[in-house]
């Protein structure tokens, strides 16, 4: 069979646009509303009882209502999947705005996605190629390597002969992306309306950014080229090759990469792989990335990094995913160094005024009304520097205290970008410490830090 070079474009035999039916939708938007309604009562009630009565136990009483309400999140978002899990996942990262027990409850959802039939799969495959699935690839796994809360990934072999990995979106998805975060925003702005101190809409609308971008499997093909490009030079980095002869905004085939786990050190060393230059390759590849570049792979958690044997003996790290790619503002790199140059000298203000360049907002607009937050950061850099590596307890502890500060006021709000570089961050970190690795962070980083500088892109 011959394909169009780009079958997109020149489809016989498209599906109509999948949907998802009137009473389920109505069921969608009641099975969301009461669940975050009956937390929103909740809140309520506590605030009441802390305001009137004022127990003593009440951080342990707000400790077991923040629990017990995470895990009814956990329970809708299993049961409703779709958006609503892969919203979960997201909001599950924000502990600049959840309290922590919210964060620990829901991040167990990343383990919760069961695969589809492989019917479905074939059906999806079959409507955006208009050909049956033999026609295009000569063998095609009936089990999915990987299952995520967008879409799957099989392996599967070209009629050229070529091995690669086909991943498949679920047909109904784009449908649930609109109706429940149509659900969600109407909820959490008649909430907002109620409680001005509690506004959850900005985290819906990162969602409606990020999420539809994640359905389009043409641009995360094109990211993947992107950040391709930024490593070209160097052969210790690899990503994927796109066939995008094959890719569709549903469908996206990609080179299959062998290789081993970051996280598994066990199977490292039995391929006589040095992991201390792993670790060290993984931090200067996302500094490359964020300081220089200002675009980065936002998603690094341990099952999107490989790690290869090179020619030479030598670890090649291998980069896949690129659904979430985060294109940083203009003015970021300039405000990083500032704050990292603020940082060396441990000036608390120019922190602070930093911080306000790299697009923190606060109720008055002043950089000083940064400087506790501020202070508190050069505290905690001041106590890393202490050890020889970033301790990954040290590193959460860190992490949720930062997350306390800035959940209180007069912060308002924190960038989206900021946040995903925390969640990057937290998850180097946690690799690091898998690797056992002694790879001084802040000492890697801030190098590039005081010498951001844009290149071409």
């Amino acid at each position: 069979m011959v394909l169009p070079d780009r079958p997109a474009e020149a489809l016989v035999a498209r599906l109509p646009a999948d949907s998802i039916s009137l009473a389920d939708r109505i069921y969608r938007a009641r099975r969301i509303s009461t669940t975050f309604g009956r937390i929103y009562l909740g809140i309520r009630v506590h605030r009441m009882i802390a305001t009137r009565l004022r127990p003593r136990d009440m951080p342990e009483r707000w400790s077991k209502f923040n629990r017990t309400s995470a895990e009814s999140i956990y329970d809708a978002a299993v049961e409703l999947g779709g958006m609503i899990l892969k919203g979960c996942q997201f909001i599950g990262s924000r502990s600049d705005v959840l309290p922590p027990e919210y964060v620990e409850v829901l991040s167990r959802l990343q383990d919760r996605v069961p695969p589809r039939p492989f019917d479905v799969v074939r059906q999806i495959v079959e409507s955006e190629f208009g050909a049956k699935l033999e026609e295009v690839f000569d063998d095609f796994s009936i089990e999915p390597i990987a299952s995520a809360s967008l879409a799957q990934v099989h392996e599967a072999r070209l009629h050229s002969g070529e091995r690669v990995a086909v991943k498949v979106q679920y047909p109904e998805i784009e449908a649930l992306v609109h109706t429940d975060l149509s659900s969600l925003r109407l909820l959490f702005r008649a909430v907002g309306y109620l409680e001005s101190d509690f506004d959850l809409l900005p985290l819906i609308d990162e969602l409606g950014q990020y999420v539809p971008l994640e359905l389009d499997f043409e641009n995360e093909a094109n990211n993947a080229e992107k950040i391709a490009g930024y490593f070209e030079h160097r052969p210790d980095v690899v990503v994927p090759q796109i066939h995008w002869r094959y890719t569709t905004r549903r469908v996206l085939v990609m080179e299959f990469m062998e290789g081993i786990k970051i996280t598994d050190l066990e199977g490292l060393r039995a391929a006589d792989i040095d992991v201390s230059p792993v670790a060290e390759l993984l931090v200067e590849t996302f500094c490359e990335q964020i300081l220089v570049r200002g675009l980065f792979h936002a998603d690094p958690h341990p099952g999107n990094l490989l790690v290869q044997r090179g020619p030479d003996g030598a670890p090649r790290l291998v980069l896949l995913d690129f659904g979430l790619v985060k294109d940083l503002p203009p003015t970021f790199r300039k405000g990083i160094a500032a704050f990292a140059m603020a940082l060396l000298r441990a000036d608390a203000d120019a922190m602070g005024t930093a911080l306000l360049e790299l697009g923190f907002e606060t109720r008055d607009g002043r950089a000083d009304s940064l400087a506790k937050l501020a202070r508190f950061m050069l505290d905690a850099a001041l106590l890393v520097q202490q050890q020889s590596f970033v301790d990954r307890d040290l590193f959460e502890e860190i992490g949720r205290s930062v997350s306390d500060e800035i959940r209180s006021n007069p912060i308002v709000r924190v960038p989206s970008h900021i946040v995903l570089l925390g969640r990057v961050l937290g998850l180097l970190s946690g690799v690091n410490r898998s690797l056992e690795s002694k790879v001084d962070l802040l000492k890697t980083i801030l190098p590039y830090a005081t010498t951001a500088h844009a290149r071409p892109r």
